[in-house]
Order: C-alpha cells, then sequence, then structure tokens
C-alpha cells in the first residue's frame, strides 16, 4: 500500500478561473454588483479579457452557493430574494457574524483592534463625504471583515464570506442609494445614526475586550439595517413569498 503522500499532486498556481472568481466575489461583497444587475458570459470574459472557459467555471461556483444565478440565455444575475429568505439570511448571519465579533473581543491582539477602530474613523468620513456611494459600502464590508479575520477562526471567515456573497448585493441597499433614485431624508438619518452607533458600541466592546457587548453590536447592526432595507422595499412583512428586492 502505497503511502499517503504518494497521492499528493504538485501544487498549481492560481488560475484564470481563480481570478475570475475573485474579482466576481470582490464585486458582489462590496455592493458593486446589486440584485437585478444582469451580464452577458461573453460580455464579462471581454472586461476581463479572458476566454469563456475560466468565466464559466467561476461563474458555475458561484452559482452553486446561490450568490449567482445563470438564465438559459447564459446571462449571469444576482438573484433576488424573498422575504423570508432575507429574514433566514440574516437569522443566520446575526448568529456568525456576532460570534465572529465575541471572538474578535476575547482574541484580536491590540494590533488588530486598533485596525478595526481605524476602519471606523473611515467608514465615518466616507459616509460624511460619500453617503451612498459605492466607497461607502466597500469601507462598511472592509470594517466588518477586519472584524471578523481579527476573530482568528477560518471556518467562520469561509462562513461569513459565503453568506456575504449572499448579502452584499442587498447590503448595498442599506448603506448605497440606487442611481437615479434621490434618498428618503428622514431614512438617509436613521441609515447613518445605526451604521455609526453599533459600529461604536463595537469599537467600545473590542477596546474593553467585552465579547458579549461586540456580539450584541454586530447583531444589532445587522438586524436594524435588515428592517430598514424591507421598509424602504415596501415590503409587507406578512408576505413571506414577495422578493425583497423589486
Amino acid at each position: 500500500m502505497g503511502q499517503p503522500l504518494d497521492q499528493l499532486r504538485p501544487a498549481r498556481r492560481q488560475t484564470l478561473s481563480d481570478q475570475v472568481f475573485d474579482t466576481l466575489s470582490e464585486m458582489l461583497l462590496s455592493g458593486a454588483l446589486r440584485p437585478r444587475d444582469r451580464l452577458s458570459l461573453r460580455d464579462l470574459a471581454e472586461r476581463l479579457e479572458v476566454s469563456m472557459m475560466p468565466v464559466r467555471e467561476a461563474v458555475s461556483r458561484l452559482a452553486a452557493s446561490g450568490a449567482l444565478e445563470v438564465s438559459p440565455k447564459r446571462a449571469v444575475m444576482v438573484p433576488l430574494m424573498t422575504a423570508a429568505e432575507f429574514a433566514d439570511l440574516t437569522m443566520v448571519r446575526m448568529l456568525n457574524e456576532g460570534q465572529a465579533a465575541r471572538l474578535a473581543a476575547e482574541r484580536a491582539s491590540k494590533t488588530e483592534i486598533a485596525g478595526v477602530i481605524a476602519l471606523a474613523e473611515r467608514f465615518d468620513e466616507v459616509l460624511d463625504s460619500a453617503y451612498g456611494s459605492p466607497a461607502a459600502v466597500a469601507a462598511n464590508k472592509d470594517l466588518h471583515f477586519a472584524l471578523y479575520r481579527a476573530a482568528g477562526s477560518d471556518v467562520l471567515m469561509e462562513v461569513i464570506t459565503m453568506l456575504w456573497l449572499k448579502a452584499g448585493p442587498i447590503i448595498n441597499f442599506d448603506i448605497g442609494v440606487e442611481a437615479g433614485v434621490p434618498a428618503d431624508e428622514e431614512m438617509t438619518r436613521s441609515r447613518g445614526h445605526h451604521s455609526r452607533s453599533h459600529h461604536r458600541m463595537l469599537c467600545e466592546a473590542l477596546t474593553a475586550r467585552d465579547g458579549a457587548a461586540a456580539a450584541h453590536a454586530v447583531s444589532e447592526d445587522i438586524r436594524v439595517a435588515s428592517e430598514l432595507i424591507r421598509a424602504q422595499a415596501g415590503m409587507d412583512t406578512e408576505d413571506s413569498r414577495r422578493r425583497i428586492i423589486t
């Protein structure tokens, strides 16, 4: 019987398919792609300057996780979500991201905590100068992922990344504003307040090494954002089959 090492094969460098996957994933995570957005496989290949094969492979991987849909006409679309699906995603995010915040408060180094606090300050600056912009959505993502990396759990990080591949395009509707659609002033103030206040609570909890408070701050940030998104969509909470973004 051969030794386990006999079964190993030479490690491969990142393939074109991996690069396309990473590019599309980042667009989903940062809200650059939104529900209703459609792209053709051919257009993707041309814009990324690759052949169709790596694009098909990358899109298939994202479709398998539910982050993208491929129509019979080979158009790629960010899927819409029902109210029930969105509520389920919100609940699972609160559990996992809250736990990551708890672990970060307990495990993170002083340097990592300082980094999260700096990103929270950066988010406030972007919110003041470019509310509703892709930069604001990206700044929020950078803050949250720095926090989750500081939890020191590779498995939890993988789970959260998968959740954000689905949530990223919808988070855009909380912090971002659709082009050409003026933001409601009262809702804008509300969004800004909840983001700032929960991030501030998080930073205070990290500094105090208070895991429970950190988990609460992140869970509430997600919950309140979810409620605002539902309100913006004009969704009847009793209609669980209605699409969250129409």
